[in-house]
């Protein structure tokens, strides 16, 4: 099996055709068999991430063809190409820098708890929001991440987090919204937080792609557009 693997290096980009060996003859391997195969036999020095294996931490994702997949969980077909996400700065090979996006969350998640009870139940959306795995699919194709990128924005910092938002930030303020322990200021905040951050870019949107299958739209982002019209 013949796939193309997209290695960035010193500000180049090459691309390496790889011949994947099957270790049984109706093998249908994952994106992180093959990375992990040419690691240890023709890219030594093939620079790469992930960690649970299992689809709970996202730090996998990689490009498929020019779409995100979970390297661990996604299986690869003859002719693939691997690269980088293309949402985000690469560093070295397929490694990309993510602390752009989880620097700015710094300081906006800063709620002010109502009352002292902390038995009370989250909503059932609550819940689905945490599936999270912060694998950061979603940012592919958003209008409103894209904007930190456009001719004449200024250079983004990952270091201070990104001046625009992304699906991702959404529903970390989303959560907010709905955790029964924010106070009505803390909810309110939260609002005008993704509000700064860009929220109207959402308006004509065709819609956000979650890499494990949270409805972002229907929990994340229409809620939020109808809290800010109101």
């Amino acid at each position: 099996m013949r796939v193309e693997i997209e290695i960035h290096r010193d500000g180049e980009t090459t691309v390496k055709d790889y011949d994947y060996a099957r270790r049984e003859t109706d093998e249908k391997p994952m994106i992180l068999d093959v990375l992990l195969q040419a690691q240890a036999t023709k890219i030594p020095d093939l620079a790469f991430r992930y960690g649970c294996r299992a689809r709970n931490c996202g730090v996998c994702t990689v490009d498929v063809n020019g779409r995100p997949r979970l390297a661990c969980r996604a299986r690869i077909r003859e002719g693939d190409r691997i690269s980088p996400i293309n949402t985000l700065p690469p560093l070295a090979d397929l490694v990309v820098r993510r602390d752009g996006v989880a620097r700015q969350m710094r300081g906006r998640l800063t709620s002010v708890a109502q009352g002292n009870d902390l038995n009370k139940d989250p909503p059932d959306d609550y819940h689905r929001l945490t599936a999270c795995i912060e694998c950061y699919a979603c940012l592919h194709g958003c209008p409103m991440h894209a904007k930190n990128f456009e001719e004449g924005a200024a250079d983004p910092n990952p270091t201070e987090g990104y001046r625009y938002g992304n699906p991702f930030s959404l529903l970390k303020l989303q959560m907010l919204r709905i955790d029964p322990l924010s106070s009505e200021a803390g909810q309110k905040q939260a609002l005008e937080q993704a509000k700064e951050l860009g929220l109207h870019t959402c308006q004509d949107c065709k819609g956000c792609k979650c890499g494990v299958g949270i409805d972002l739209m229907g929990k994340v982002v229409r809620p939020m557009l109808l809290a800010a019209e109101k």
